[in-house]
């Protein structure tokens, strides 16, 4: 018998909530994750609320183009370590929190010193990483993210 009804099924309630959080962040846009990735620290949700206040220009001390270039310059140092460390790097499953699972293991085992919310951007960036390489390689060229 499967472990689960393939008609429909919820998310266990049980999950950690960093799992529901990077469903969550896979739905963002990349500016918003490389955004995240570049403000994150301590805690995820604060850094996911803050590129919120970016985006609407809420903030007088921190821009969007800011928090993304910082971002860019996290992601272009874990990136390789990310890629040696990759658990699964061949067919990916579409079932979002295994992906999920998938990219959290490949953070830590890149043995990358982070806290809390820049693990989990980078997990989000892991997963969305060819729209993050390609924003990533535009760099200093990139419209918002030019000096």
């Amino acid at each position: 018998m499967p472990e689960y009804d393939t008609v429909f099924s919820l998310p266990s309630v049980d999950e950690d909530p960093d799992t529901e959080l990077g469903v969550l962040l896979m739905g963002l846009g990349p500016e918003r994750l490389l955004a995240g990735l570049g403000v994150a620290d301590a805690d995820p949700v604060s850094a996911f609320l803050l590129v919120d206040q970016l985006r609407h220009d809420a903030r007088p001390d921190l821009t969007m183009a800011a928090a993304m270039r910082d971002g860019v310059t996290r992601w272009q140092a874990a990136r390789p370590r990310l890629a040696a460390a990759d658990p699964e790097p061949g067919v990916r499953s579409a079932a979002l929190r295994r992906l999920w699972a998938v990219a959290l293991r490949a953070v830590g085992n890149a043995g990358l010193s982070c806290g809390h919310g820049e693990r989990v951007f980078l997990a989000a960036c892991w997963l969305r990483r060819a729209e993050i390489d390609r924003l990533s390689e535009a760099d200093r060229g990139a419209p918002g993210i030019a000096p």
